[in-house]
C-alpha cells in the first residue's frame, strides 16, 4: 500500500458579521438621522427581547431606513432581496445627504436583459458516435437562465413600491441602469448589499480595523474595494473568528438591521482581529488501479477557508463552472500531480494508465444523490466540496475527474444526457465519440471498475451534450 500526506491550502478565507448585544444609546448618529417611530415590544410579534438582533431591528426602524414584511412582522429570518437591498441604500442615501426621493419618477422601468445563453445537446447513435450537428431537440445540460425577468414575472402593481428608490438609486450613481441584470426580487447576495451600503454612504467609513486581505473575497473581484471598506470599519465583521464572509449567498434581514445600524451609528462599529490558525480537516481516500489491483490510499487536508469559499458561492446549471473556477487552480495541481507520481512510482506510466490511476481515485469517492446530500433535488458541486464532504453524484465526479486530468495536459470534457454526467478524454486513437473533429474516450465517474473507454449498456446510443472546459 502507497500512503501519501497531501494538504491543499490556499490563501481563501473569509468575513461575515457577528450578533452584538442590544444598545439603547444611540449619540454617534450621523447627521441628517432622526428618529422618526418609535420601536417598542409590541411593534414586530415575531422579534422579542431576548433576541441578539432586537436592538438593531429596533434602531433602524426607529429611523425609518428598514420597516416590517407586514404591519406587525419584521420577518427576522427571511432573505432580504435586492429590491429591499436597494431601497435601504436609497433612504440611507437621502437621508444623510439631505435629497427628497421622488415618490412619482418618470422614466423609469424594469426591463428585461439580454437572452439565455443556451446550449442544445447533440445526438448520438447506437455506436455512441456523437454528430457535430445541432439537434432541434431538448435543451439539455447547459443551461444559463436568463437575467433581468422582473419586468416579465411581476406585474406593475406589484413593483410600484420599488419605482421611487430605484430611481433614485440610478439618478444618485449608488447603482447602474440593470446592473444587476434586474434580478430585484430574487435575494439579495451578501456582496451585493456590501457595495450598496458603501454607496449609499461613502464619505462615512473610517478605519478602525486591519483587515486584510479578505480571505474569501477575491481582490480582483468587482466589490472588494467597498467590502474591505466596510470590514475595516467594523460595519461587517464575521461569522467565526477566522472572518469568513460567504460573498455570494443571501443574508436575512436581521443581519442587514445590524449591518445598517453599525453604518448609521459609529458607535456600535466593531473593533476586532482574526484568528490567523487556518483550521483543516483531515481526509483518507482509498482505491484501487486496475479494479482486480492493488490498494493505494492518501491521505488529504484541505482548508476550511477553501471549502467555505466554494460552499459559498451560488449555484448555477452551467456546469462547466465548477470544472473551470480559478480559485482551486493551485490545490488541485498539487493533488494531479500528486496522483500522477504515485501511479509512476507503480509503474503505471502510460498516458493511459495515468488516467485510469486518476479516475480510479475519483470514482472511489462515495456516490450520494443531491436529496440526499443536501434535501435538493439538483445541487451540483465545485471540485474542492466533493473532496471536502468524500461524496458526490454523477456531475460533481465528473467535475474533479475532468478538472484533474485537464490539469495535467489532458483534453477532457463533460458529457451530459438528460439525467446523467460523465468525461470524455480526447484520445489520438479512436474513440467512444467523436466530436468537433477530435476522439473522445467515455468515462464512467459514478463507481469503481469502469475502464477508460468502457461505456455502460444503458448509456450506448444516448445523445450527449458535450461541454468544453
Amino acid at each position: 500500500m502507497r500512503n501519501r500526506l497531501l494538504r491543499i491550502i490556499s490563501a481563501i478565507a473569509a468575513f461575515v458579521m457577528t450578533s452584538a448585544a442590544s444598545f439603547s444609546a444611540f449619540a454617534a448618529v450621523l447627521s441628517n438621522f432622526t428618529q422618526v417611530n418609535y420601536y417598542g415590544p409590541e411593534t414586530y410579534y415575531d422579534v422579542s427581547a431576548d433576541d441578539w438582533y432586537n436592538g438593531y431591528v429596533g434602531f433602524v426602524y426607529d429611523y425609518g431606513i428598514m420597516t416590517g414584511t407586514d404591519k406587525r412582522a419584521f420577518s427576522p429570518n427571511g432573505k432580504l432581496t435586492l429590491a429591499e437591498a436597494i431601497t435601504v441604500a436609497a433612504r440611507l442615501n437621502a437621508t444623510f445627504y439631505g435629497n427628497a426621493i421622488d415618490p412619482n419618477p418618470q422614466n423609469i422601468r424594469l426591463s428585461a436583459a439580454g437572452g439565455a445563453d443556451i446550449s442544445r445537446p447533440v445526438s448520438g447513435d447506437a455506436g455512441f458516435v456523437v454528430s457535430s450537428g445541432v439537434s432541434e431537440g431538448e435543451m439539455t445540460g447547459r443551461y444559463i437562465r436568463t437575467d433581468g425577468l422582473a419586468a416579465a414575472t411581476h406585474s406593475a402593481e406589484e413593483t410600484a413600491w420599488l419605482m421611487p428608490y430605484l430611481a433614485y438609486a440610478i439618478g444618485q450613481g449608488i447603482i447602474d441602469q440593470n446592473q444587476f441584470g434586474g434580478l430585484y426580487f430574487e435575494a439579495a447576495t451578501r456582496e451585493q448589499l456590501a457595495y450598496l451600503l458603501y454607496r449609499a454612504l461613502p464619505d462615512c467609513y473610517s478605519k478602525i480595523n486591519d483587515i486584510t486581505p479578505i480571505p474569501d473575497v477575491n481582490t480582483s473581484g468587482p466589490y472588494y474595494r467597498e467590502i474591505l471598506t466596510l470590514y475595516e470599519a467594523g460595519v461587517i465583521t464575521g461569522n467565526d473568528d477566522y472572518g469568513t464572509f460567504y460573498p455570494y449567498s443571501s443574508i436575512l434581514r436581521c443581519e442587514v438591521a445590524a449591518m445598517v445600524a453599525r453604518a448609521i451609528n459609529p458607535d456600535l462599529r466593531a473593533r476586532f482581529s482574526l484568528n490567523p490558525n487556518i483550521p483543516l480537516k483531515n481526509l483518507f481516500f482509498t482505491w484501487k488501479y486496475p479494479s482486480y489491483g492493488s490498494e493505494y490510499s492518501l491521505n488529504l487536508q484541505i482548508s476550511y477557508y477553501d471549502f467555505n469559499y466554494f460552499n459559498s458561492k451560488r449555484r448555477v446549471y452551467d456546469y462547466t463552472v465548477y470544472a473551470m473556477d480559478d480559485a482551486d487552480v493551485g490545490g488541485l495541481s498539487v493533488l494531479a500531480g500528486t496522483l500522477k507520481s504515485i501511479a509512476e512510482e507503480n509503474g503505471f506510466t502510460s498516458a493511459y494508465d495515468i488516467a485510469g490511476f486518476i479516475t480510479a481515485f475519483v470514482q472511489n469517492i462515495s456516490y450520494m444523490d443531491d436529496m440526499a446530500a443536501k434535501g435538493v433535488a439538483e445541487y451540483p458541486k465545485y471540485p474542492i466540496e466533493t473532496l471536502f464532504e468524500q461524496c458526490g453524484d454523477c456531475e460533481d465526479k465528473a467535475a474533479l475527474l475532468a478538472k484533474l486530468l485537464k490539469l495535467l495536459g489532458y483534453g477532457s470534457v463533460l458529457l451530459v444526457s438528460n439525467d446523467h454526467m460523465a468525461v470524455g478524454l480526447q484520445t489520438s486513437g479512436n474513440g467512444n465519440l467523436s466530436f468537433g473533429g477530435a476522439e473522445y474516450y467515455y468515462i464512467e465517474t459514478t463507481e469503481p471498475g469502469w475502464r477508460v473507454g468502457e461505456v455502460p449498456g444503458d448509456m450506448l446510443g444516448v445523445g450527449m451534450e458535450v461541454l468544453y472546459i
